[in-house]
């Protein structure tokens, strides 16, 4: 495609439009989701006339016809180049897109959280981590930034994208018409009833409690049924050992690791299963969903992250984690078939407006301005202002601790509160200011739901984002496993708050020293909230110095 001058009368300015569009992924791996949508969306860039090529750091030996060395893209790049990033765990990209020429955009697939991780792989763990820090780092360097549900936008307006939208994730369904394998099918098509579980076994999806759910309900539901899971497991990293352990412990029979598969062998899956089951805690969108409903087999699903927005009112998606009544979903689904056809009827109903064509369109509608080279309007940054992080205050609005959290905010002009929803709020694009008797709070995504009967508030990924990319004062009020993951990294403007039986770990108290408090029973609230706002203002204005 030639470069285009093309007017863009809203801001009364000549734009070019690019005439290559490159992706940039860290690994490009074969049969997972970030890797079929690189390939998708280079194939739909190049149906549109744009040369399209893909970089990635690594890649599968399936994949080597099809990539070129990241290494190689600031080489190629010109200034009519486009590049899109991809970004879901750590890269060390960030130099490369600082240095390369032409307009870039972030495509944000979500990063799994550190705490997964934590205790059971801490090479993971610490490039988790590491991703969200070149979340922030990447800001600098991108002019659009899109995520693949709103979930995830949350995120990113977190850490600062101020125009953040969701793009709409391209599925290739023909990719799924494969024949199911017959060897497999006929081995698993034996009267038992199948239930499926696709994915990575890492611990963010919980295997363990897939079969936890699958126990109960072989021993209290169907006697004749059988688990299938399509993942890699082994006896090579703590979390598969842990899950095979666990498996003897539970003693359940007939539980299948199938090991990675093929598109014929995972079509044979899904051809024989009675339900999917995920429990997964952590999804930036969840292509496996999709893909069950697309097949036709009834989906239960638990409701952490952005798995009731992908799900969008379909299939069967609790906010319990009990094995014995996620099971009952499964019994239910099985034994009264005008269910079974209704949720399968409504699944169908889900996946009507995700056609190719309608996908397709909206994400050119989508990148539009980006290839024509539209600047999005940025709002002024505001103020350093303070930010006091009190997880718990949409809990307990009334407790100690809240009360001190609102008192030191109301004593800051311009300050505000950030606390987590208890409830799950799929659809919220951005972080929300509501005002609590006047003062401003800012709700947060629990990234899964919290039971009923738990005092504590729910972790939310996109609140700790915002934490580490907060400039001014920050006070951690009450956010004990809030301020362990991201204390390191706003030590110099932050101060902390505990109560005696929430007392905060050793590495938080060593950074914070002195500008840690302790809210006891008989402390005077309003006289430690007036002394914590003065030590606020004071260090916020000399670290801005």
């Amino acid at each position: 495609m030639a470069n285009v001058s093309l007017w863009n009368s809203k801001r009364g300015t000549a734009s070019r439009s690019v005439g290559r569009v490159h992706q940039l992924v860290s690994h490009l791996a074969w049969g997972d989701a970030v890797g079929n949508q690189v390939r998708y969306l280079r194939d739909l860039l190049r149906g549109w006339g744009f040369d399209s090529e893909i970089y990635a750091n690594e890649w599968d030996e399936a994949c080597r016809d099809q990539v070129r060395p990241a290494r190689d893209y600031p080489r190629d790049a010109s200034s009519d180049s486009a590049l899109l990033i991809h970004h879901s765990f750590e890269s060390r990209l960030v130099p490369l897109v600082a240095k390369a020429r032409g307009r870039k955009a972030l495509l944000y697939h979500n990063v799994t959280p550190t705490r997964f991780f934590e205790g059971v792989d801490r090479h993971v763990a610490q490039g988790c981590t590491a991703a969200r820090e070149e979340l922030r780092a990447l800001r600098d360097h991108v002019s659009h930034a899109w995520a693949y549900s709103h979930f995830s936008a949350e995120e990113l307006a977190a850490a600062g994208y101020r125009d953040a939208s969701v793009l709409p994730f391209a599925v290739d369904w023909n990719a799924f018409d494969v024949p199911p394998d017959p060897a497999l099918r006929a081995q698993v098509e034996d009267g038992c009833a199948n239930i499926l579980f696709v994915g990575r076994t890492v611990p963010s999806k919980r295997l363990e409690d897939v079969l936890r759910v699958f126990t109960a309900y072989q021993r209290l539901y169907q006697p004749r049924s059988r688990l299938l899971v399509a993942g890699t497991l082994s006896n090579s990293t703590p979390y598969d050992a842990s899950v095979i352990a666990l498996r003897e412990q539970l003693g359940p029979e007939r539980v299948v690791f199938l090991g990675r598969v093929d598109a014929s062998q995972l079509s044979a899956c899904f051809a024989s299963a009675t339900a999917y089951l995920s429990m997964s805690r952590h999804e930036g969108f969840g292509v496996p969903l999709l893909e069950a409903m697309y097949r036709g087999v009834p989906v239960v699903a638990y409701g952490a992250a952005a798995v009731p927005e992908t799900m969008g009112g379909a299939g069967l998606t609790t906010l319990s984690d009990d094995p014995v009544e996620v099971a009952g979903l499964l019994a239910v689904l099985e034994r009264d078939a005008a269910l079974r056809a209704q949720v399968v009827a409504a699944q169908r109903d889900r996946l009507a407006p995700l056609d190719q064509q309608t996908v397709a369109r909206r994400v050119h509608e989508a990148l539009t301005p980006f290839l024509e080279g539209r600047s999005p309007v940025q709002a002024k940054p505001g103020p350093d202002a303070a930010t006091v992080v009190c997880p718990g205050f949409d809990t307990a609005p009334d407790a100690p601790m809240s009360r001190l959290a609102r008192a030191v905010v109301d004593r800051m002009p311009g300050a505000r509160l950030w606390t987590v929803r208890r409830g799950v709020m799929p659809l919220q694009l951005a972080p929300r200011e509501e005002r609590r008797e006047g003062t401003p709070v800012w709700h947060f995504t629990p990234d899964e739901p919290t039971s009923p009967a738990s005092s504590d508030a729910p972790a939310s990924s996109s609140l700790e984002t915002g934490v580490r990319c907060a400039t001014g004062p920050v006070l951690f009020a009450g956010a004990e496993e809030v301020a362990r993951r991201t204390a390191a990294q706003v030590q110099a403007h932050a101060w902390g708050v505990w109560e005696a039986r929430r007392a905060p770990d050793a590495g938080v108290r060593r950074l914070l020293g002195p500008r840690l408090k302790e809210l006891k029973p008989d402390t005077d609230v309003d006289a430690l909230a007036r002394d914590l706002a003065r030590e606020l203002d004071a260090g916020g204005r000399t670290h801005a110095r």
